[in-house]
C-alpha cells in the first residue's frame, strides 16, 4: 500500500509541470478569447458609429442638393409646389414655352430689348458646383432632360433663322406724300404667325389674327415728329414686340403723315392682311411647321423637367457617389 501511494505521489511530481502549463494555457486561451470579443464589439461599434457618421454625411450633402433642385424649379415649399402654382405654373425658374416663342430661365439682369441667351438653368446657378454634381452623379435623368431642351432649342432656333433667310420681307409702298417700308421685325411677326397657326386651329385663328392687327395698327403707335416718321406694330399680347412697318413723309414734314393717317392704316391693315392670307404649305413655311413642332415637344419637356424636379426633391437621401462624399466619409 505504501509503495501505491508513493508511486502516485512519484507521478504527480511529475506531471505537475504539465497540469500547470496546461492551466496557463486554459487561462491564456480564455483571455484572448475575452480580448478578441471585447476587440470585435469594439469594432462593431466603430462600425456603426462609421456607418452613423457617414449616413449623416451624406444626408446634409443630400439637403445641399435638394436646395439647388428648389432654387432651379422656383416654386416648391416645403412641402411640395407652392400653393395656386400647380403643374402648369408659370412662376417657376424654368424655360417657359409661349404660343409662338420661348423665354429663358431667369438672366442675373434682364434688360428690356436686350436679347438673352437661351438657358435651362438659371444663371445664378449655372456655374454651381454642386449643381453640376447633382446632374453629373446623382441625377442623370435631370440631366438628360436639361440636355433634350437645350437639343430642342436649337432646332428651333435653326428653324427660324432659315425662315428670316427665305423670306422675303414686306412690300414697300411709295406715295407723293409717303412712304411705308417694312422694317425687321416684319419678317419676325410673320413667323410667329405662322407658327401660332400651326400650333392650333388655321381657319378659326386666321381671323382672330386680322382682328387683333387691325386694332393694334389703329391704336398705340410711336412717331418721330422731327423727322417725319410715323412707326407702326402689329402684335399681339402674346409677343408684343417693336414696329413691323414705318410711315416716313417724303417732304419730311410729320403733318403729312397725320393728313393721309386713315389711307395709311389702310394700307397697313391690307398688308398685314395678306401676309396672314398667305401662310400655307410651302417650303418656306415649313420651317415655320417645324418650329411649331419643336415648340410642343419643348412644352412637353420642360413640364417633364417640373415633374422630375419636385421627385428628386422629395428623396430622403441620394446614394450615389461622388468626389464631395468620397473627401468627407469614414
Amino acid at each position: 500500500m505504501a509503495s501505491i501511494v508513493s508511486a502516485i505521489a512519484v507521478w504527480l511530481q511529475e506531471w505537475a509541470a504539465v497540469i500547470s502549463g496546461l492551466g496557463s494555457i486554459a487561462l491564456t486561451a480564455g483571455l484572448v478569447y475575452l480580448y478578441s470579443r471585447q476587440t470585435s464589439i469594439q469594432e462593431d461599434q466603430q462600425d456603426l458609429l462609421r456607418r452613423e457618421l457617414n449616413r449623416e454625411v451624406r444626408q446634409g450633402h443630400t439637403e445641399t442638393l435638394r436646395k439647388r433642385i428648389r432654387a432651379w424649379h422656383g416654386d416648391i415649399d416645403e412641402i411640395g409646389v407652392e400653393e395656386g402654382g400647380g403643374w402648369f405654373s408659370d412662376e417657376t425658374n424654368l424655360p417657359k414655352v409661349t404660343g409662338v416663342d420661348v423665354e429663358p430661365a431667369p438672366p442675373l439682369v434682364n434688360v428690356i430689348g436686350q436679347n438673352v441667351e437661351f438657358r435651362v438653368v438659371p444663371e445664378a446657378l449655372e456655374d454651381d458646383r454642386y449643381l453640376q454634381d447633382l446632374l453629373e452623379n446623382h441625377a442623370h435623368d435631370l440631366r438628360g432632360l436639361k440636355e433634350d431642351i437645350e437639343q430642342q432649342y436649337e432646332e428651333f432656333d435653326r428653324a427660324r433663322e432659315a425662315f428670316y433667310e427665305a423670306y422675303s420681307g414686306g412690300p414697300t409702298v411709295e406715295t407723293e406724300e409717303y412712304t411705308l417700308q417694312p422694317r425687321r421685325a416684319f419678317t419676325e411677326w410673320v413667323f410667329k404667325r405662322a407658327v401660332l397657326l400651326n400650333r392650333k386651329q388655321r381657319e378659326r385663328e386666321k381671323q382672330k389674327m386680322k382682328d387683333i392687327v387691325e386694332s393694334r395698327l389703329k391704336g398705340t403707335n410711336s412717331a418721330d415728329p422731327n423727322s417725319g416718321e410715323k412707326y407702326y406694330s402689329a402684335s399681339g399680347v402674346e409677343d408684343r414686340g417693336p414696329a413691323t412697318y414705318e410711315a416716313s413723309a417724303v417732304s419730311g414734314d410729320y403733318d403729312d403723315i397725320e393728313e393721309n393717317e386713315e389711307e395709311i392704316d389702310s394700307r397697313l391693315v391690307e398688308i398685314h392682311w395678306n401676309a396672314i392670307d398667305e401662310i400655307g404649305d410651302g417650303e418656306l413655311y415649313d420651317h415655320a411647321v417645324e418650329a411649331a413642332c419643336i415648340l410642343d415637344e419643348m412644352a412637353e419637356s420642360v413640364e417633364e423637367l417640373k415633374a422630375k424636379l419636385v421627385e428628386h426633391e422629395g428623396h430622403p437621401i441620394y446614394l450615389e457617389d461622388c468626389e464631395y462624399l468620397e473627401e468627407v466619409t469614414l
